[in-house]
């Protein structure tokens, strides 16, 4: 699915939430429809090549990409990244943005 694709299906449901008042107002919408860029280049850049970790960066890329992202998911894959002491500071840089933990928790609340 392009990302065109991605931000139209998200952009549904989102405008679907609002409809029923889950949201409140223009500004949600236009987060959620941004969602934040996992800093995975940065991630892969800090570890050897051979490094497990890799698949949980690209599995972490890939969740936050997807049409439907699972918070639970999301969360799991933070939880091992910041697990490892190469990659702790860009992970919780990244995780404790405003703007992540806003879409985060709008993905708990309106339930994508």
């Amino acid at each position: 699915m392009s990302h065109e694709d991605r931000l139209e299906n998200l952009r549904k449901e989102v405008t679907g939430a609002d409809d029923t008042g889950m949201i409140a107002n223009e500004e949600f919408i236009a987060e959620a429809e941004t969602l934040p860029v996992v800093p995975h280049e940065d991630l892969h850049a800090a570890l050897p090549r051979e490094h497990p970790a890799h698949s949980v960066i690209d599995a972490l890329h890939a969740e936050m990409r997807s049409p439907s992202p699972d918070r639970r998911k999301i969360e799991a894959h933070v939880g091992q990244l910041r697990g490892i002491p190469e990659l702790e500071a860009t992970i919780v840089s990244w995780w404790e943005k405003p703007a992540v933990q806003r879409v985060i928790g709008d993905l708990g609340q309106i339930g994508l």
